[in-house]
């Protein structure tokens, strides 16, 4: 007979614990985040109601989703940039929700994201050469509701502009 050596044990943390039963010991099933692409999509969703209802008061939406050029060290988007009936320019930055548990979508247009917006539009309006003293910031939340029509409030001259 072959002398054999004894087996070397698991680390401790790859024995299972006896006290927790083996059903128990399976990982749950993640709880599927909120993926980057729903939230795409609900933002999507969230502008083209805003741009319907832009155009139905009777708005020029003048451009959408627009991004400072490359190496101007600016990041971020401006939504919505139109003309409003009066002829005045605005920033329209919507906000999107499907539920209120993160509170109401104009409150998620904070003092630093308003500042953003601000660098974004003078960028915008220096690449078109609109007068930026003009611009004014506006903010549509959206709250989309399954199986109703979604909610639409509209914020003028919003965050002290």
């Amino acid at each position: 007979m072959i002398p054999t050596n004894p087996p070397i044990p698991a680390p401790l943390a790859a024995r299972p614990d006896p006290l927790i039963p083996p059903a128990a010991r399976e990982a749950p099933p993640a709880a599927a985040p909120r993926s980057v692409e729903k939230r795409r999509l609900t933002g999507q969703r969230g502008e083209d109601i805003a741009v319907d209802y832009l155009r139905d008061s009777g708005w020029r939406i003048l451009d959408r989703n627009w991004r400072a050029p490359a190496g101007s060290g600016l990041r971020g988007e401006i939504d919505i940039i139109a003309e409003d009936p009066a002829g005045a320019l605005v920033i329209v930055e919507v906000k999107t929700r499907s539920t209120l548990r993160a509170g109401p979508p104009a409150a998620a247009v904070t003092p630093p994201k308003e500042a953003r917006l601000r660098r974004l539009a003078i960028a915008w309006a220096g690449q078109r050469g609109a007068p930026p003293h003009r611009l004014r910031l506006d903010v549509v939340s959206v709250i989309l509701r399954e199986g109703a029509p979604a909610l639409l409030r509209h914020h003028r001259a919003v965050c002290g502009s």
